[in-house]
């Protein structure tokens, strides 16, 4: 006999419900729901933007959701599909995770902790409350000056140093400067060595500006020839960063320049420079052989000189050596190192009489700044300097003119070749925003050009300054929208033989440079730019913008000496 059973009757009994589980499908949706999200997001994003075979692995997370659903259907015990299921499931971005990250940088690596997020946010809350705040100044020696009341008459000019400074922060600017420009005052920063124009002040409005910071700073008001320098406190809510205020007079008015947190713009260690292991034995060579002797330093205005400088006297421990610099002005304090300062209208002697004095003492090491004046050149190679090596910064970006520029100071060909050790050159490029970059593949020519092996693709990087937040486009919150976050120093550094000494002796610096990189086998500046590039830090686009050929000054022939090149003289009224 069979026994027909309704289905509305089998739905009512007590124990037909009880075999119908209530939260095991929520188990199910709540294990594929974030995979789906991790695979068609993260990993989808992340492997088209790294170029990480993306419809390789998109094909992996499908399939693996196919077999996750197959394993817990399927397998009649569900405490046993069900971990299978999230095994395969947590399988697949794990995997990812340390495929990618065995293939990127140390900076692009997964955050797990979310440090960059928080990094971010904190930046973003940051740049929204300088709508808001209202700062108060300070000397650096305990005296405040605090933010006058609305219907203060110094209330507007408080406003406007605000607008001027507070701005300059998140954009990490390293320095603002506020100076003539025909009619009125033009404000402009400065961003990872680029220059940018900001807002523009009638004369009356920018020097009263001018004259409250320096109050606030401690200065002479009265003083608007000489140049005064002193650091400058801003604090914002309890945040508060440091400038270095200095201000000096020209024909057409006096300027004002704050360089943010100065100090640490000039710390950075040798190890951080960007040498190549090449170029930094190089160096070493040729300052061991013998001891004294003169390197050439080299880099163009506003391109790290003195920073480089610093950082090669960092290289001589100076609890066992005596050195010893002599600069136009004193732009960080050295431990161990004796520094003198030498003001133009200020000091009591000439630049060359205090420098042969500082010699006369005997040091290992010295830096000189500035050694356009005359009278400079001989005491670099005279006998009595011949136990001292000299680091001589020079403004210039050729290696050629900053040697002519060198015989020529010295007026002894022979001798100033004999002392002569190396030559250190530097340019700085932007380095690329890890967090926008975006990547690409070198056509043939670039890679060829970048030494990358034929037939084999290369991926390089490109600025961004673009990230995408949910389906939104907005600036990169790290780099601000620039795409690139801080500089890096990209070498030449040659030292002369035998036959380049021969050759400059006989006046020919083109050929003794020349051969000065042939016999040592020194890569140039724009190949360890290049190198760079390879390595995805900077930019092709950057590296022209770097090595652009200067645009050619309208001059008459006869003005010019034929095939003398000129070093940009330093001002003895500007600084540095």
């Amino acid at each position: 006999m069979i026994v027909v059973t309704n289905p509305i009757l089998l739905s009512l009994d007590p124990t037909a419900v009880n075999l119908i589980s209530t939260y095991k499908p929520f188990l199910v949706f709540l294990t594929v729901l974030p995979y789906v999200w991790v695979i068609s997001t993260v990993i989808e994003m992340d492997s088209r933007k790294h170029r990480f075979y993306p419809e390789r692995w998109a094909g992996l997370g499908l399939g693996t959701l196919v077999l996750g659903m197959v394993a817990v259907l399927l397998i009649p015990l569900f405490w046993v599909g069900w971990p299978l299921m999230v095994l395969a499931y947590a399988g697949v971005p794990y995997g990812y995770w340390k495929f990618r990250d065995s293939r990127v940088p140390e900076s692009e690596k997964f955050d797990i902790l979310a440090t960059k997020l928080k990094s971010f946010q904190a930046s973003r809350r940051a740049k929204r409350a300088f709508d808001e705040v209202t700062a108060s100044y300070n000397n650096g020696k305990g005296v405040i000056q605090t933010p006058p009341a609305k219907d203060a008459p110094n209330f507007e000019v408080h406003i406007n140093t605000e607008r001027m400074l507070v701005p300059s922060l998140p954009a990490r600017a390293s320095r603002v400067e506020l100076s003539p420009a025909g009619a009125n005052y033009l404000t402009v920063q400065t961003v990872d060595t680029v220059k940018s124009r900001r807002e523009t002040y009638p004369p009356d409005a920018a020097l009263r500006m001018i004259n409250y910071l320096k109050a606030a700073a401690g200065l002479d008001i009265q003083e608007r020839r000489k140049r005064q320098t002193a650091t400058l406190g801003m604090k914002i809510g309890e945040g508060e960063v440091k400038f270095l205020l200095s201000t000096w007079g020209t024909s057409a008015g006096q300027i004002l320049r704050l360089d943010h947190d100065r100090e640490k713009q000039l710390a950075i260690p040798f190890d951080r420079l960007g040498l190549l292991p090449v170029q930094i034995q190089t160096l070493k060579d040729a300052i061991s052989d013998v001891p004294g002797g003169v390197v050439l330093v080299l880099a163009p205005t506003g391109q790290g000189l003195t920073t480089l400088g610093y950082a090669l006297l960092s290289q001589h421990n100076p609890y066992t050596s005596d050195i010893k610099t002599i600069e136009r002005f004193i732009d960080r304090r050295l431990e161990g190192v004796t520094q003198t300062a030498w003001i133009a209208g200020e000091s009591t002697s000439e630049y060359a009489s205090m420098l042969q004095s500082i010699v006369r003492r005997g040091p290992n090491v010295m830096m000189v700044s500035d050694f356009t004046d005359p009278g400079v050149g001989p005491i670099l190679v005279h006998s009595n300097s011949q136990g001292t090596l000299f680091y001589v910064l020079i403004p210039t970006d050729s290696v050629n003119s900053a040697i002519y520029a060198y015989l020529k100071a010295v007026g002894d060909s022979k001798a100033a070749v004999n002392s002569l050790r190396a030559v250190v050159s530097e340019r700085l490029v932007r380095t690329l925003c890890t967090e926008c970059r975006q990547p690409f593949q070198a056509s043939a020519e670039q890679a060829k050009r970048l030494g990358g092996a034929p037939g084999k693709p290369l991926q390089l990087f490109r600025a961004s300054g673009k990230i995408q937040v949910k389906n939104e486009i907005v600036d990169c919150g790290s780099c601000g929208g620039t795409g690139f976050i801080g500089t890096v120093g990209v070498f030449e550094v040659v030292r002369p033989d035998e036959r380049s000494r021969e050759l400059l002796v006989a006046g020919d610096v083109p050929n003794a440079y020349q051969q000065m990189r042939r016999a040592h086998r020194s890569p140039m500046t724009q190949e360890c730019a290049l190198l760079k590039v390879r390595a995805g830090e900077t930019s092709l686009e950057e590296i022209a913008r770097v090595f652009a050929p200067k645009a050619p000054v309208a001059t008459k022939p006869a003005d010019v000496p034929a095939k003398v090149p000129t070093v940009p003289a330093t001002s003895k009224e500007q600084p540095k």
